[in-house]
């Protein structure tokens, strides 16, 4: 796919690079109708610099470096051996992260399995898994943030996809299960409450939960998860979506809306729409999943490299969940103008990597040889990945 988009890249350098000849020997006469009365001179130098400016463009959008799947299996090889711990019992877990982070890290093992077909990936996510058990449990409910249940949910029903293993089902099945009861309601109208407080409905539970709500109509094929995605996706709609593709962070029952806008929520809001239209192939979803994935790249970041989110334990790590579901906007909803911003990001961050080629979550910024999160240092890894088609998608796409 990317092939024929640079193909085309290329071409219409070439025809540029005809026209500007074609001028040359012509005399041009628009150029706001001046260049006719032109000196060689003056025209070969209006046309040196209308070159350069093409030049300019050509190593951003044709001569760029791609970032391969050799970059992605290096930079997961040393992030596992920066931050991740096998035991003798077989279980493996991520240095210093807690409950959602290693949900997520855990989702990232799947992202490498999606993208190779690589059996080290499926045991990765045995692993990651086996060892989340024996530091929490089978039993989550403990946990009062409805939204870390679901994360874990999703990387459980996403594992099952990539291997059929009822384990994996059955704990996707039983925590979102345990979650909507809890957590839905008709305040408001509707929605998924953050916390087992309910105080606020949150982006960040009800983006997810549409997400593990999909995926779970699509391993069970029981009707009532797609319809409880449909409801959860439309509350948020509603609630907490702008009509310019913002996704808000949340909404208090005191308080009001809090318009705060993180990549994480743009994230999850991409991939619920995204999944909504696999499904049921209703414009709509992809339309507004668009929206929200050109307001993160055009208004959040003007399409430059996404260097913020640094701060506190869990922002660092935000930008991976982007990455994620864009990525799956690009190859799944055939959406590729987000391609190269996406790859803009990813090689920023590999060439700011550190000499143990880890990098940190402020991309534009060099990493340092010094103490980083797993967390906020799985991000960028993330982002390589997701760059990646899927394992096989040049042979299966039918318009690639």
């Amino acid at each position: 796919m990317r092939k024929i988009i640079y193909s085309i890249l290329h071409m219409t350098a070439a025809v540029f690079c005809i026209f500007l000849a074609a001028a040359a020997v012509c005399g041009c006469s628009g150029m706001n109708g001046a260049a006719g009365n032109m000196t060689g001179k003056e025209e070969k130098r209006l046309n040196e610099e209308m070159a350069e400016k093409m030049e300019r463009r050509l190593p951003e959008e044709v001569k760029r470096e791609q970032i391969g799947k050799d970059t992605a299996i290096t930079a997961m090889d040393r992030f596992l051996a920066k931050f991740y711990v096998m035991s003798d019992d077989g279980t493996g877990a991520i240095v210093g992260e807690q409950f959602w982070p290693r949900a997520e890290i855990m989702e990232i093992a799947v992202d490498a399995w999606e993208k190779t077909s690589s059996p080290q990936y499926r045991d990765l996510m045995e692993q990651m898994y086996l060892g989340f058990v024996k530091d929490f449990g089978e039993d989550w409910s403990d946990n009062e943030y409805n939204d870390d249940i679901i994360w874990m949910t999703i990387a459980c029903a996403r594992a099952c996809q990539a291997e059929e293993n009822e384990v994996y089902k059955e704990q996707a099945v039983r925590h979102f299960n345990l979650v909507y009861d809890r957590a839905w309601s008709e305040d408001l109208g509707g929605g998924l409450f953050w916390r087992t407080d309910n105080k606020t409905k949150n982006s960040c539970i009800n983006g997810p939960a549409a997400i593990a709500a999909c995926i779970l109509y699509q391993i069970t094929g029981e009707q009532e998860y797609l319809e409880k995605a449909v409801r959860i996706y439309d509350w948020q709609c509603e609630n907490l979506v702008g009509e310019d593709g913002a996704v808000y962070d949340a909404y208090d029952l005191e308080n009001g809306i809090n318009k705060w806008c993180s990549t994480y929520n743009q994230g999850t809001f991409i991939g619920a729409g995204l999944c909504l239209y696999r499904i049921t192939g209703e414009e709509k979803y992809l339309e507004n999943s668009v929206k929200a994935a050109d307001y993160t790249m055009n208004v959040m970041y003007q399409g430059g490299v996404i260097n913020t989110e640094d701060e506190g334990n869990d922002l660092p790590g935000f930008k991976g969940i982007l990455a994620r579901w864009l990525g799956k906007l690009v190859y799944e909803g055939g959406q590729t103008q987000y391609l190269d911003w996406m790859e803009k990001n990813a090689q920023t961050a590999w060439r700011n990597r550190n000499s143990s080629d880890i990098m940190w979550t402020r991309w534009a910024d060099k990493t340092q040889d010094t103490f980083y999160t797993a967390w906020g240092c799985s991000a960028a890894v993330s982002q390589l990945w997701n760059c990646l088609p899927p394992s096989g998608y040049e042979e299966n796409a039918v318009n690639p």
